[in-house]
């Protein structure tokens, strides 16, 4: 299946990761994530490393908690190697600093924080912006009856 975002976290911040699920949900943005775990018979890697390839965009919640994660470290490294590198998006979400590593490999990349880009508006005009579409404005419709 093919998504527009791979959503990259660690379990420790799921009340954050649902917090940018149901602002995708309201954009239209098609994601994956791994919020419950993978169902039973299937391979995690083999899943986990479909559903990057078949995103445009992986969005990295860079916290405390993912960059202690060997989930999360694997997931931006398989991304790394296999993605574009402009495909990455990096947002801080704990006010944390990126470990020396990660602010390498992410040196031109333009990361934001979840303090000065809020959720509901930058990093989904952000994402929007990255999958080549605009916000929809949903026009009011005007109910004209006539007797």
């Amino acid at each position: 299946m093919k998504y527009d975002v791979f959503i990259s976290y660690s379990r420790k911040d799921t009340a954050v990761a649902e917090r940018i699920c149901d602002a995708f949900k309201r954009a239209g943005i098609s994601y994956f994530i791994d919020g419950h775990g993978i169902g039973g018979g299937f391979e995690f890697p083999v899943v986990i490393a479909e559903a990057i390839l078949g995103s445009s965009i992986i969005l990295f919640l860079a916290s405390k908690n993912s960059y202690e994660s060997k989930f999360t470290n694997a997931e931006l490294t398989f991304a790394f190697n296999e993605k574009p590198k402009n495909s990455i998006l990096p947002y801080i979400i704990d006010g944390s600093t990126m470990p020396p590593a990660l602010r390498f490999v992410f040196s031109s990349i333009n990361w934001r924080t979840i303090e000065s880009h809020p959720i509901d508006t930058v990093l989904v005009d952000d994402v929007l912006n990255l999958i080549g579409r605009q916000r929809q404005v949903k026009s009011a419709q005007t109910d004209i009856s006539r007797p």
